[in-house]
């Protein structure tokens, strides 16, 4: 199996709950009367932590990539 597999499968789910969450907020958000430009900033946040995932899912696909090259030149 990829190493890669793994990862990308995690990425995939918690960014999915990230936005089902997301979603919720936006629905309480405007039913309780908080208007439309503070849910958009409260949104922000899990926006960002969303960002901070891919960019780690980066830095770990270059790992594996690395060492994929290592085990390669061993031999």
């Amino acid at each position: 199996m990829d190493k890669r597999f793994g990862p990308t499968l995690v990425l995939i789910l918690v960014i999915f709950f990230i936005l089902v969450y997301a979603g919720s907020l936006v629905t309480v958000f405007i039913k309780e009367g908080l208007g439309v430009f503070w849910t958009l900033v409260l949104l922000i946040v899990p926006l960002v932590i969303i960002i901070a995932l891919i960019s780690v899912y980066i830095e770990r696909i270059k790992e594996i990539d690395e060492e994929e090259k290592d085990d390669l030149n061993r031999y």
